[in-house]
């Protein structure tokens, strides 16, 4: 990838807010500027993927909207946009770690785990009224000092702290964050495919036999991850050698 340049972004800073991404969609409708962030020290109604709710302790962690135009992306091609937010988060938390820390990776589609275990989450809201996309919402979460979770979500989480990282401040570490995804985002623009290969290079089982589950029958099956396809669906081959496609929403990861 290119010499990544110092992005800027305009933060907005909130005490408490039910949803950064709601309030980031509000002030797209209002004419603000790509590059916009919303963060809250405290978010009580987040949001993450497949519906669930994104947990975070207040004043620990980062929890945050950052608003984008891509308007050179096609409905078709978002996917792209998924790979370039997952890219820039990966960077920044190699960044953060220790060099004998557990290698950080993307889990399909845009989970960012140390090991075996979730450090930071990703919602992206996506508006358009033609075949290219005009506004996007990507709401992040990151754990940053955060070392005790609610027993709902054990035992996967995890955080900075946990794997050694002395005290952050979220204020602090927002531009750097908000600069590299907003570096990333210009490479989708520019450099495409630089982007969908460090995704690639990242993804979390990438050639590994391991087990999933059919999310509609419940069923388990072990497979191989061979690809992405364009749209962003995850390939995977069977021991017969037969290869599937799934949808996000269609198949789980068995941790």
């Amino acid at each position: 990838m290119s010499v990544k340049q110092d992005f800027k972004v305009a933060i907005r800073w909130y005490e408490q807010l039910e949803s950064t991404n709601d309030t980031c969609a509000e002030l797209a409708a209002s004419g603000a500027a790509a590059g916009t962030i919303v963060a809250a020290q405290h978010q009580t109604r987040g949001r993450g993927q497949r519906g669930n709710t994104w947990s975070s302790a207040p004043d620990q962690n980062l929890t945050f909207s950052l608003l984008l135009r891509p308007t050179f992306l096609r409905v078709d091609e978002q996917f792209g946009l998924t790979q370039a937010v997952a890219v820039a988060l990966c960077r920044y938390i190699a960044s953060r770690l220790p060099s004998v820390a557990q290698p950080v990776a993307i889990k399909w589609p845009n989970d960012i785990y140390i090991g075996d275990h979730k450090v930071a989450g990703v919602l992206i809201e996506n508006s358009f009224s033609t075949a290219m996309l005009e506004v996007s919402v990507v709401g992040i979460g990151i754990n940053l000092n955060q070392r005790v979770f609610p027993p709902q979500l054990l035992p996967n989480p995890t955080s900075l702290a946990l794997h050694g990282v002395g005290q952050l401040m979220p204020s602090e570490e927002l531009p750097i964050v908000g600069s590299e995804l907003m570096f990333s985002f210009s490479m989708l623009r520019d450099a495409r495919d630089a982007i969908g290969q460090a995704y690639m290079e990242r993804l979390y089982r990438f050639g590994q036999l391991a087990c999933y589950r059919h999310c509609a029958s419940g069923e388990l099956f072990e497979a191989t991850m061979v690809g992405i396809s364009p749209i962003g669906e995850l390939l995977l081959q069977t021991a017969d050698g037969s290869r599937r496609a799934f949808g996000f929403k269609e198949v789980a990861f068995v941790l």
